[in-house]
């Protein structure tokens, strides 16, 4: 028996439970193994290893063919190790021999996903074609049947921005409560919308910088109005040569401003991991 809670050893008295109900939430993957067996050996760490860093999004289920062979000839399984993975009571996928821990990612990510994430999916397939307008549409069509979802109205939110509907983006958010996941990077690109509101256009500022590259406030100005045009690098680099120049130019505003931006793209984004590492560098 495995001490990893995420493991669990089958046999034909508990395949019901432990396989066939456990699959209707999340997917089960059985490993056929015998003791003779030495690719099967090499298969559990790999099996061990994702388990845990699945958290549960997924169980294995390990069943010992030489002692559970009606299972084995239940489940036609021909040949040591067989990988077989159950989800909702249907085989969604079966591998034969011995299978990388890549392998099995490719299809343990896509089962496990979440509705929340298999929608963000979607929608983020379609914003990466540039069809800003369809995944507009879908979320729109998603709320129609899940009104009370929360997660969908953040996203519905993000749409709007990004497809310049500031108006009904601010309505959407008007109906999320304020500690809804996600609902922290709308409100961050509508505040960088409002600030710019006051602000000359770009490429006016732009004619001021080039004449007065030195003005920190022309720079501040737009830094934000970068932020609104989706030009993120480029903003933080006009912000970060800021607070290198002068600290105290709007009371550490330029910092902060940085900070508002890593609110906006989260935490996981790369120009954000970047960026904080150089502040970091800078400030000690």
């Amino acid at each position: 028996m495995s001490n990893n809670p995420y493991i669990v050893d089958v046999t034909v008295d508990n395949f019901q439970q432990e396989v066939v109900e456990k699959s209707q939430t999340v997917p089960v993957l059985l490993d056929f193994w015998a003791d003779w067996c030495q690719p099967c050996k090499s298969q559990l760490p790999i099996l061990e290893k994702l388990a845990t860093a699945y958290g549960g999004k997924f169980i294995v289920a390990k069943v010992n063919a030489d002692e559970q062979p009606m299972l084995a000839q239940h489940l036609a399984v021909r040949s040591l190790p067989t990988l077989k993975i159950i989800f909702q009571g249907q085989i969604a996928q079966e591998f034969s021999g011995l299978t990388s821990e890549a392998d099995l990612k490719v299809v343990l990510d896509e089962l496990t996903l979440s509705p929340a994430d298999r929608i963000q999916k979607q929608v983020d397939a379609l914003i990466e074609e540039g069809q800003f307008n369809q995944a507009l549409l879908f979320v729109q069509q998603m709320l129609q049947s899940e009104p009370d979802n929360q997660a969908l109205k953040v996203q519905l939110a993000k749409l709007l921005l990004q497809t310049g509907k500031i108006e009904d983006a601010k309505q959407v958010m008007a109906s999320i409560p304020d500690d809804a996941p996600g609902i922290e990077q709308p409100k961050a690109k509508i505040a960088f919308y409002e600030m710019a509101a006051e602000l000359p256009p770009s490429s006016e500022l732009e004619a001021q910088a080039s004449k007065q590259p030195e003005d920190l406030e022309v720079s501040f100005q737009l830094a934000i109005r970068r932020v609104v045009e989706d030009e993120y690098e480029s903003a933080l680099s006009l912000l970060f040569t800021i607070v290198q120049k002068d600290r105290t130019f709007r009371e550490d505003g330029a910092r902060l401003l940085m900070l508002q931006i890593f609110d906006l793209l989260g935490s996981a984004n790369d120009l954000v991991k970047s960026f904080r590492r150089k502040l970091f560098s800078l400030m000690h």
